[in-house]
C-alpha cells in the first residue's frame, strides 16, 4: 500500500497524459543535417547552401561544387532524443538482471542516475524538417531562403521523484522533507528564414594559394507558433512514523496553455469548481488538447548570424588524399536568437496546497461490495477522490500571451580541406536546456573522405552537451548537380550522462 500511495504524486500530472501522446509522435535544438550529424554534429565552418542559415549564415559564401544555385525539397529531416534521464546503460544494469530492488538498491540507483548534476534531470526529444530551401551565391554576396518546421518535447525530474517511484512512501527515505519535482514542456512552430552573406575582407582578388577572406552573414526569420504547453512544479514530501505514517506533501504548480487545451481546462474548472459537479473528472475533459495544432497560435521574430575566415593555404598532391587545394576555415556563429508570443486563448492555471494523510486503513468489504474490481476502486481514488479534490484543484489566471524563447547556441568551428579529405572540429554551448539543447559545453570532431569524389564516407564523435559521448557515421551520393545522404548518431555507453539517438536524411538537393 505504500507503493499505492506513492502514485498519488502522479495525479497532479493527469492533464499531461493526452499531451504526451501527442507530443511524442511529433516529437529541436541545434540544427543538424544528414551531413553534419554524421560528422559529430558540428559544421560551423563546413555547412554550405541554405542549411547554413541555421548554423552559420556566413557559409552561404562558400562554394558548393562550383555551382551558384542550390535547391532542396522534402529534406533536412532530423529526429533525436537524449538527455541524462535517458540512461539505457544504467537501466540495463539495474532493471534487466532479475534483481530485487530494495531500499538500499533503489537509493544507489538514483544516486548513480543523478550523479551528473542538472543534466541528469533532463530528457529531450525533437523533430525538425526543412521542406524547402533555396540559396544563390554570387562573387561577392549570397542570398537564401528556407522554411523549417520544429517540435520539441522536454521533461524534467528531480532525484526525489525518482526515489518516490522506486521506494514508494518509505519513511526511512523521506524522514526529512525532500524536493519532489517534475515538469514538462511542448512547443511546435515553423520559421521562414532569409539569409544574406557577403565578403567583407580579402587580401587579394584572385583565389589562389595564400588568399585569405572573411565572410559575414545574418539570417532573420519569421516565427509561426502552432502549439505550446508547459507545466512547472515545486513540491516537498515528508513521511514520518511507522505503521500509522504521517504523509505531508506541500506542492504548487502552474500550467501554461493555449488554444484547445485552455478550453478543456476551463471547462473542467467551470463544471467542478463553479457548478460544483462532483462527478467531473479531469481526464474526461482532456479529449483533444492539441486538435488545433495546425492553426497558427503565435508569432515572433528571430535571427542567426556568423562569420567565417577562409585561408587557401596551398595546392597538394598526396597518396590516397589525392590532389587539390588545402583550405583552412574558422568560424564563429550565434544561432536561434529570438522568441515567440503565443496569444491564442493563452491562460495560466495555478494550484498551491498541502496534502496531509495520517494513518492508513482499507475497508475491503466495502470495496468488494461497491466495486466490481479493485482496479475500479483504484481509478476512483486516483482520479476523483485525490486527483480532482487535491491535485486537480487549480484556478485560472488570465494571461495575455506566453513568451517562449528559442534555443540559442554559440559555436566556434574549424574545418580543413585537403583533396578528398575534410577534417572538422567544433566547440559550442547552449543557453538553455530545452529539447536536445543543453547548457553543457560540447566538442565535436568529424572527418569526411570522398571516394572517387562522389561517395562521401563520414564519421565523427561528440563529447558533452545533452548526453554522454556520441559516435556518428553516414554516407550518400554527392554529384555535381545532385546530392542525397543519410546520417546516424548513437551513444555506446550512456552511463555517465545519458544517451542520445538521432537520425537524419538530406532529401533531394539539386545544384545549378
Amino acid at each position: 500500500m505504500k507503493r499505492f500511495f506513492g502514485i498519488v504524486y502522479i495525479i497532479g500530472f493527469t492533464l499531461f497524459s493526452g499531451w504526451m501522446e501527442s507530443a511524442m509522435v511529433q516529437a529541436q535544438g541545434i540544427h543538424s543535417t544528414s551531413s553534419n550529424m554524421a560528422l559529430g554534429g558540428g559544421g560551423g565552418a563546413y555547412m554550405k547552401g541554405y542549411h547554413a542559415n541555421f548554423i552559420n549564415p556566413a557559409n552561404l559564401m562558400l562554394p558548393d561544387r562550383d555551382k551558384h544555385i542550390t535547391i532542396g525539397v522534402l529534406g533536412g529531416i532530423r529526429t533525436a532524443a537524449g538527455g541524462g534521464l535517458l540512461n539505457i546503460s544504467l537501466y540495463n544494469e539495474h532493471f534487466t538482471q532479475g534483481r530485487v530492488i530494495d531500499r538500499e538498491a533503489a537509493l544507489q540507483i538514483t544516486d548513480e542516475w543523478f550523479s551528473s548534476g542538472t543534466s541528469g534531470e533532463h530528457l529531450g526529444a525533437d523533430l525538425s524538417v526543412v521542406p524547402a530551401g533555396l540559396s544563390i551565391r554570387k562573387d561577392s554576396y549570397a542570398m537564401s531562403s528556407a522554411i523549417r518546421l520544429r517540435t520539441a518535447l522536454t521533461a524534467r525530474s528531480s532525484q526525489g521523484f525518482f526515489n518516490l517511484m522506486l521506494t514508494g512512501l518509505d519513511p526511512a527515505v523521506f524522514s526529512d522533507s525532500e524536493r519532489v519535482n517534475m515538469g514538462a514542456e511542448y512547443v511546435a512552430f515553423a520559421e521562414w528564414s532569409f539569409g544574406y552573406a557577403r565578403q567583407v575582407w580579402e587580401n587579394r582578388e584572385e583565389f589562389q594559394p595564400g588568399t585569405q577572406r572573411i565572410y559575414a552573414g545574418i539570417a532573420p526569420k519569421l516565427l509561426f507558433g502552432f502549439g505550446y504547453a508547459e507545466m512547472r512544479t515545486r513540491s516537498d514530501l515528508q513521511v514520518t512514523g511507522g505503521e500509522d505514517a504521517l504523509i505531508e506533501h506541500q506542492f504548487e504548480y502552474s500550467i501554461h496553455s493555449i488554444g484547445a487545451l485552455t478550453e478543456e481546462l476551463q471547462d473542467y474548472y467551470h463544471d467542478r469548481r463553479i457548478m460544483d459537479n462532483r462527478d467531473a473528472v479531469l481526464s474526461d475533459y482532456l479529449d483533444q488538447p492539441f486538435s488545433d495544432v495546425a492553426k497558427i497560435q503565435g508569432f515572433g521574430l528571430g535571427f542567426d548570424l556568423g562569420a567565417t575566415f577562409e585561408w587557401y593555404m596551398r595546392d597538394i598532391e598526396l597518396p590516397v588524399i589525392g590532389s587539390g587545394p588545402q583550405i583552412l576555415r574558422a568560424s564563429f556563429s550565434v544561432t536561434d536568437l529570438g522568441h515567440i508570443r503565443f496569444a491564442d486563448n493563452a491562460e495560466t492555471f495555478k494550484a498551491s496546497d498541502s496534502f496531509l494523510w495520517e494513518g492508513l486503513s482499507v475497508d475491503f468489504d466495502y470495496i468488494n461490495e461497491e466495486y466490481d474490481e479493485f482496479s475500479d476502486y483504484f481509478e476512483f481514488v486516483m482520479e476523483d477522490s485525490i486527483g480532482s479534490d487535491v491535485y486537480g484543484n487549480f484556478h485560472p489566471e488570465e494571461a495575455s500571451s506566453h513568451r517562449v524563447g528559442l534555443n540559442p547556441v554559440v559555436n566556434l568551428g574549424g574545418a580543413l580541406t585537403m583533396g578528398k579529405l575534410d577534417l572538422l572540429m567544433d566547440i559550442g554551448k547552449g543557453f538553455n536546456n530545452r529539447g536536445i539543447n543543453s547548457r553543457r559545453m560540447y566538442v565535436s570532431l568529424g572527418s569526411e573522405y570522398r571516394i572517387v569524389q562522389i561517395i562521401p564516407v563520414r564519421a565523427g564523435m561528440r563529447i558533452g552537451g545533452y548526453s554522454s559521448m556520441n559516435l556518428s557515421f553516414g554516407t550518400g551520393i554527392n554529384l555535381d548537380s545532385f546530392e542525397f545522404s543519410v546520417g546516424l548518431m548513437t551513444t555506446p555507453s550512456s552511463r555517465r550522462s545519458g544517451a542520445s539517438y538521432a537520425a537524419a536524411w538530406s532529401g533531394f538537393i539539386m545544384r545549378f
